[in-house]
C-alpha cells in the first residue's frame, strides 16, 4: 500500500517505488543489489540521498498493482503471499551477508524517490545508530515448547486405553492436567534462565519476546510457551547455540528449537511495538 496517504495520488502514476530494506552505504551490497530480482521478478536499485548515511534498496513496481486493494487481495491470496514474502525476503537476506540491514514491513510502497529520500534525511540519525548497533549480529530465533509427554509418558494414551470408571477417567483427567501444567511452568522458567545467561555472558545484546506461536503453524508437539528473538554477534554463534542446548538438556518436560541466522526482523521496531503485536510472517517496521 502507498505509504504517504495524505497525498493525494497523481492522475497517470504509472509507476510506484516498492522498499525491501535500509542499509549503511556498502560497495559489496550495492554491487549484490544489482544483480537481485525482487518482488515479481523485478530489477533491485540502490536509493541513495546526498548527505544521509543510509541507503534505501527499492524496485520500480507498477502502481496499479500496488494500490491498497491490489494489495489487500495480494495478501489474502495464499499463494501470491508466499510468493511475495518469499521475494521480498529473498533480497533482504542476499544484501545482509554484506552489510546491516533494516528490513522493511511487506508491501512497504512510495509514491517515488522523493517521498523515500525525504524519510530516509528526516530519519537519518535513527538509520545511522540503529545499523551500527546490527552490523556483525545476527537475528537468532528461540522456541521453546512444553511436551508433558517427555516428563509424564503415561499422559499420552493410545486410543485404546479405556478408563475402567468414571475414577479411573478423572484420575487420567488429573494427572494429564498436572503434567501440563508442569511443562509449561518447566519452559517458562528455562525462557528466563536462557534470557538471563545470554545476557551475562554477553551472547546476545538484545531480546524481543513474541507472543507464543499457533500450534496449528508447528508440525511437531508441544504447546509454544516461548517465543524469543535475540541479537547475536556473529562470533559468538556456536557459544550461543552451545549455551542455549545445554540449559534445555537439563530441563524435563520441554522442547527446543532453535532457527537461524535471519536478517534482523524483530530488532528493526521499537520493544513497545514488538510486544504490542503477534509475530509476523515477515517482521514489520516502517518508515
Amino acid at each position: 500500500m502507498l505509504s504517504e496517504p495524505e497525498a493525494p495520488r497523481p492522475a497517470g502514476l504509472t509507476e510506484a517505488l516498492y522498499a525491501y530494506a535500509v542499509l549503511l552505504q556498502n560497495e559489496a551490497a550495492e554491487r549484490a543489489a544489482r544483480e537481485l530480482r525482487g518482488v515479481d521478478g523485478l530489477p533491485v536499485r540502490i536509493l541513495r540521498g546526498a548527505g544521509t548515511v543510509a541507503v534505501a534498496v527499492v524496485s520500480d513496481v507498477p502502481a496499479d498493482a500496488f494500490t491498497e486493494e491490489a494489495v489487500a487481495q495480494r495478501l489474502d491470496d495464499i499463494t501470491d503471499l508466499e510468493r511475495l514474502a518469499r521475494d521480498h525476503h529473498q533480497v533482504i537476506a542476499a544484501l545482509a551477508s554484506h552489510t546491516a540491514v533494516l528490513p522493511l514491513r511487506l508491501a512497504t510502497v512510495y509514491l517515488d524517490d522523493d517521498s523515500l529520500l525525504r524519510r530516509l534525511h528526516a530519519d537519518d540519525g535513527h538509520f545511522r545508530t540503529t545499523l551500527n548497533q546490527l552490523q556483525g549480529h545476527d537475528e537468532w530465533g528461540v522456541k521453546i515448547y512444553a511436551h508433558p509427554s517427555i516428563t509424564h509418558p503415561t499422559t499420552a494414551t493410545s486410543p485404546g486405553d479405556r478408563p475402567r470408571s468414571g475414577r479411573d477417567y478423572l484420575r487420567a483427567r488429573r494427572t494429564s492436567r498436572d503434567g501440563h501444567d508442569v511443562a509449561r511452568q518447566a519452559a517458562a522458567d528455562l525462557g528466563a534462565r536462557v534470557d538471563r545467561t545470554l545476557a551475562e555472558t554477553n551472547l546476545a545484546t538484545d531480546i524481543r519476546h513474541h507472543r507464543p506461536q499457533s500450534a496449528a503453524l508447528s508440525a511437531n508437539p508441544g504447546e509454544n510457551i516461548v517465543n524469543a528473538a535475540y541479537l547475536v554477534p556473529r562470533k559468538h554463534t556456536r557459544s550461543f547455540q552451545d549455551r542455549v542446548e545445554t540449559l534445555a538438556a537439563g530441563t524435563a518436560g520441554v522442547r527446543l528449537e532453535i532457527t537461524g541466522p535471519w536478517a534482523p526482523y524483530s530488532f528493526a521496531s521499537p520493544p513497545q511495538e514488538q510486544a504490542e503485536r503477534a509475530e509476523p510472517a515477515i517482521p514489520q517496521t516502517t518508515l
